[in-house]
């Protein structure tokens, strides 16, 4: 998993805050009331936790799932601290997989038009869960289908943020940003090899050239706040040559808050396509 964006660490922290009691934390952990951690793995920071009820919210709900049963109204008043907060610290921290799971949780029982952003935000955090594990193509097909749902909202800037932009406009808008990036370093340098760097034109022939490019290959990093383009072959250049600035995009964060989806919730004004 690719390194926590820097300052995260409080967020998750003030958070998690509610969470410090033992009742609570026994919840986080999935025991029983009064039953022993000392056998069990006992998270020793705030992230350790949201990973562990990550993982618990998804072990349980495919186990609910192959039974063919769902989740029973006190359980689902226990998981209110696996909320939409809880899935924003993840993302940003960089944790996309355990961000997966909480937002699945929430878009099962979620309606319309919040249960098409978590689609959006789900298939986004999944984005970007691939690339940073040198799956590019799945990075840029999930990526892509997460901002076809938050496009289909037609979100507008407003939402009571600061500065008038609406944090789900914002967070869409940094989404395309990536993805054009994506596609404009991989069609750009596809062709690369050690002694030459064919700039692809676009044509049915140097898509050709893309195929499964530098699959394997760590190609994109997190870099203080930045996602950064290492070309395979340092781009073609000669061992000898000094090496191009290295390409790089805004790593995209969430900046709404359980309230933004609430409000989005109740919302009549938002145009849906």
């Amino acid at each position: 998993m690719a390194p926590a964006p820097t300052g995260s660490a409080s967020a998750v922290s003030s958070m998690l805050a509610p969470a410090a009691t033992a009742p609570a934390r026994a919840r986080v952990l999935g025991l029983a009331p009064g039953a022993s951690s000392s056998r069990a793995h006992v998270p020793t920071t705030p992230l350790d936790y949201l990973r562990r009820r990550a993982r618990d919210l998804r072990c349980r709900r495919r186990l609910l799932t192959a039974r063919g049963e769902r989740p029973r109204q006190d359980d689902e008043e226990e998981e209110e601290e696996a909320g939409f907060d809880a899935a924003v610290a993840l993302f940003n921290c960089g944790e996309y997989h355990a961000c997966h799971d909480v937002v699945e949780e929430l878009w099962y029982g979620a309606e319309d038009p919040a249960r098409t952003l978590l689609h959006g935000l789900l298939q986004c955090a999944v984005g970007f869960h691939h690339l940073f594990n040198q799956n590019h193509r799945g990075a840029m097909m999930e990526l892509g289908e997460g901002l076809c749902k938050l496009r289909k909202l037609r979100l507008e800037d407003g939402g009571g943020h600061a500065g008038g932009v609406h944090p789900f406009s914002l967070f869409r808008d940094e989404v395309a940003a990536v993805l054009h990036f994506l596609y404009r370093t991989q069609k750009e340098l596809a062709a690369c090899t050690d002694e030459m760097c064919l700039t692809m034109d676009g044509s049915p022939s140097s898509y050709q050239l893309l195929g499964n490019f530098a699959a394997g290959q760590r190609l994109y990093g997190m870099e203080a706040g930045s996602i950064v383009f290492s070309a395979p072959n340092n781009g073609g250049a000669s061992r000898a040559a000094a090496a191009p600035p290295r390409p790089r995009v805004k790593l995209p964060t969430l900046q709404a808050t359980e309230q933004h989806l609430t409000a989005l919730q109740s919302s009549t004004s938002y145009e849906y396509m």
